[in-house]
């Protein structure tokens, strides 16, 4: 055997032997708890368990990316804000903003829309919702939403700016 040779067999046997330790490690799945022997369950994965950011962390680290111009790193990092807190009415707010921002109208609209399941109080989510639906032409809709935000938040210049527009216009 040729000196290349020897090594080769040396890491391999090396290698071998860190993957016999680290089967050792790894333990049997639970049975199902009903008995039922078909069906062993899944060890019990969390969005907790990929990332060390908490939800609040990763909107402030994505708001950062907004401000930086970086919008697609920012809806990523919102992304997975809203795995880790479903349902979480600031972040499905700013997926929205972010969305709109990038004339991605529609999306932006089902964003805003799940934000306003969860806080249908939230003013900013209305004023919002009101220009990208102003933005498309949708006057009626864009009319009851600034309006909206307004009995929320009567002093919220941009949806009084929007909305005097709006009445001027049409």
């Amino acid at each position: 055997m040729t000196l290349f040779q020897l090594m080769m067999l040396g890491a391999s046997a090396f290698f071998a032997y860190k993957i016999y330790e680290h089967i050792q490690t790894l333990q049997e799945p639970e049975e199902n708890p009903q008995g039922d022997e078909s069906k062993a369950s899944a060890p019990v994965r969390t969005a907790a368990a990929f990332s060390t950011f908490d939800s609040s962390e990763l909107i402030e680290k994505a708001d950062d990316e907004v401000r930086a111009g970086n919008l697609d790193k920012a809806l990523a990092i919102f992304s997975e804000a809203n795995i880790k807190e479903p349902k979480n009415g600031e972040t499905l707010f700013k997926m929205g903003f972010v969305m709109a921002l990038q004339k991605r109208n529609d999306e932006a609209l089902e964003y805003f829309k799940e934000a306003l399941e969860v806080d249908d109080e939230n003013p900013f989510t209305h004023l919002e919702m009101g220009l990208v639906y102003l933005e498309d032409g949708e006057i009626a809709s864009a009319r009851t939403h600034l309006n909206a935000a307004l009995e929320i938040d009567p002093d919220l210049e941009k949806a009084q700016i929007a909305l005097d527009k709006l009445n001027s216009e049409h």
